[in-house]
């Protein structure tokens, strides 16, 4: 297996596969990206708008205007019909519980007060700041009891790279940020996609979106010797619950193939010689 071998089998499924198809792998050792399709195409972020309000959180509290431990108010008003960690009714939740429920369980609610708390504005504002050009988030998260216009969260491949390997390589926020990030993505609790058919014990850093129009993954594979990012974005505007789970192999097929391209070459990558010059990455969990 190579990497020419590798894309071959990619390009296969991208074909095969309904709707819009952007994927990117790049790894972080060597920082080469051996394949990318469409890695600038606008797609609908769906929850992968959640990373921008993460990145804009974060900066507020790099910059003092926010810490973890702060508390809000939760008011039924902006509890989703759907939600479950919220589903008690009106509370107070620090930060820090808000970006956990946001970013492990995926929670609309979560990332809906953060949105009321940032601000539109500081959002966008700030994907711009930090290289993420073609992320916006222009309206809530999934069925709220708040009325929006018919707008779009958009987001690209490029830019989920942008961010996963800015917080890889602690250059987005301070160190500590930047590891409080990382882990809290290796606690994010979709494992239907990238894991699906990997039996072993790996740590992967990953957020996922399957919902409605949207199927979505991106994030880290934290192997042994190397790590490497993988996105797929996979939108659809004629989407089935086969069609939904059709997306879920594809993603799972894809994963599974680089993954193993790694495990082959184990043995070579440890007797590889050291090279100071290599963008070896420090957030290795």
């Amino acid at each position: 297996m190579d990497h020419k071998t590798i894309a071959r089998i990619i390009k296969d499924e991208i074909h095969a596969a309904g709707g819009t198809v952007s994927v990117i792998y790049k790894d972080f050792d060597t920082g080469e990206i051996p394949f990318q399709f469409a890695p600038d195409y606008e797609v609908p972020a769906g929850d992968m708008a959640k990373i921008a309000i993460l990145l804009a959180a974060m900066r507020r509290i790099q910059e003092g205007g926010m810490t973890l431990e702060k508390c809000v108010i939760v008011p039924n008003l902006w509890i989703n019909s759907d939600s479950v960690a919220f589903e008690r009714g009106q509370m107070s939740y620090s930060i820090d519980e808000l970006l956990s429920w946001m970013i492990v369980a995926n929670e609309d609610t979560a990332a809906n007060v953060l949105i009321e708390i940032l601000g539109l504005d500081f959002i966008n504002e700030s994907c711009m700041r930090f290289g993420l050009i073609n992320t916006r988030v222009e309206c809530r998260m999934g069925q709220t009891r708040i009325h929006d216009d018919l707008r779009l969260n958009v987001t690209t491949a490029q830019d989920i790279l942008r961010f996963f390997e800015g917080i890889y390589r602690n250059t987005l926020f301070s160190r500590p940020l930047c590891e409080y990030v990382g882990r809290m993505f290796l606690r994010h609790r979709n494992h239907g996609g990238f894991t699906r058919y990997i039996c072993d014990d790996i740590y992967t850093g990953r957020l996922v979106s399957d919902r409605e129009t949207v199927n979505h993954e991106a994030g880290i594979f934290y192997l042994r010797y190397v790590d490497y990012f993988l996105g797929i974005f996979n939108s659809d505007p004629v989407v089935t619950p086969e069609s939904r789970r059709a997306s879920q192999r594809m993603r799972a097929r894809i994963s599974n193939i680089i993954y193993n391209y790694y495990l082959e070459r184990e043995d070579e990558i440890i007797h590889q010689p050291y090279d100071p010059n290599a963008p070896y990455g420090e957030n290795r969990y």
